[in-house]
């Protein structure tokens, strides 16, 4: 990953073929902005168990000795977050705002006028401008308080540690 940003991202899909599993990957983004795939890994089942070990495997070959340094964006899949805590405390992990979006959208607050709020206060850079696209968000449909339970720590850039608010958009 030398030359890459300090910026991992995760993601677990089913493998639709005759064996099944689930194929663990890893990306990261180049000096160019364009993906690079880092490591990946095909398992029986996702659990805390199986992402444990993908993260140490990771962890080692990539020499994190500080994971403070990273952020790892993920999609909350099952299991992932307690096992980040084990592997990486000290790690930044964010969720991927497009998939809270879809779950935004399965909760019932569609359209384009929601969507576009939601990335405004997703990319502000200040817990003001946050504040203000939340509010603006509110304004849109009330109901769409559904966020106040997703911790801005965990999706907005106006809350990332000053180190990583460069690297993640």
């Amino acid at each position: 990953m030398s030359g890459c940003r300090p910026l991992i991202g995760v993601d677990g899909c089913h493998l639709k073929g005759p064996k099944g599993g689930i194929l663990l990957s890893t990306v990261s983004v180049d000096p160019n902005n364009n993906v690079y795939p880092v490591a990946y890994a095909v398992i029986s089942s996702e659990m805390r168990e199986t992402w444990e070990w993908f993260l140490r495997l990771l962890k080692e070959d990539l020499q994190i000795v500080r994971d403070y340094e990273y952020t790892l964006i993920s999609d909350k899949q099952k299991g992932l977050i307690p096992a980040v805590e084990t592997v990486m405390p000290t790690i930044e992990h964010r969720f991927c705002v497009r998939h809270l979006h879809n779950n935004f959208k399965n909760a019932g607050f569609r359209g384009q006028a929601l969507k576009f709020a939601l990335w405004k206060a997703a990319k502000a850079t200040t817990v003001q401008d946050f504040t203000r696209r939340m509010e603006e968000l509110a304004t849109l449909d009330e109901k769409a308080a559904w966020f106040h339970d997703k911790s801005p720590t965990h999706w907005s850039r106006s809350h990332l540690v000053h180190i990583q608010k460069v690297t993640c958009y």
